[in-house]
């Protein structure tokens, strides 16, 4: 790849932020509120182990002069067949993770505009929204950046309006309490029914390092940032 078509270190940190927040923004609201706000303490479990994870994968990006990101670095220790199975299942995932946001995003919009759609409409739609995204990929790593910066912002400032704006509209300490936690069942319980669905919210982290090679010089970044 050229030097004029690859990410800057910035871009790189802004489609890393991207894949996590779209990921927890569209599918953990809806999930956690059938837990309550006791699932506060698996989000700082599941934020610690993946922190430790980035932390792991900067040393490997270090040293690694591997290309493949997860793929490359499991190639040291198991070889070929280590690179083609992690990489092979890293797509399966990214599969699955990209139709089900795909179809989340197919229900807000859906519900938003008031519009009922059959199976099939929604079958259809959810493709069109996967062409639509990957479509942007076709003008390479650098086009990615930018649309991936843009949409960056185009996200987070959403969010912080909604923030902002529930706690000081709408923010109530007695339904938090209330719904500390909505099931009763015990604190441990919920704290693991809880962790699969925010270290999904934390996905996406692998982005750094699966786009390895589409950054210039990406040991110096690792070296920065660490």
């Amino acid at each position: 790849m050229s030097k004029t078509n690859k990410m800057s270190l910035g871009q790189l940190t802004l489609v890393t932020a991207v894949n996590m927040i779209g990921a927890g923004i569209i599918m953990l609201p809806s999930q956690l509120a059938q837990v309550g706000a006791v699932s506060v303490f698996a989000w700082i479990i599941s934020t610690v182990g993946a922190m430790s994870l980035a932390y792991a994968f900067a040393k490997c990006g270090l040293y690694s002069k591997k290309g493949g990101g997860l793929g490359g670095y499991a190639e040291y220790s198991f070889g070929k067949s280590g690179n083609f199975l992690v990489n092979f299942t890293y797509a399966i995932s990214l599969i699955i993770a990209n139709v089900a946001i795909a179809i989340s995003i197919i229900g807000y919009v859906g519900e938003f505009m008031g519009i009922q759609l059959s199976p099939v409409m929604t079958a259809v739609s959810t493709i069109a929204v996967l062409w639509i995204c990957t479509a942007g990929n076709f003008g390479g790593a650098r086009l990615t950046g930018i649309l991936s910066g843009n949409s960056f912002f185009g996200v987070l400032i959403p969010i912080l309006v909604l923030i902002v704006a529930g706690m000081i509209f709408f923010f109530s300490g007695d339904t938090y309490l209330t719904n500390w936690n909505v099931q009763s069942l015990p604190v441990s319980q919920t704290i693991t029914d809880s962790i699969a669905v925010t270290i999904w919210g934390l996905l996406g982290m692998e982005s750094a390092c699966a786009n390895m090679d589409a950054v210039e010089n990406p040991e110096k970044m690792c070296r920065w940032q660490f």
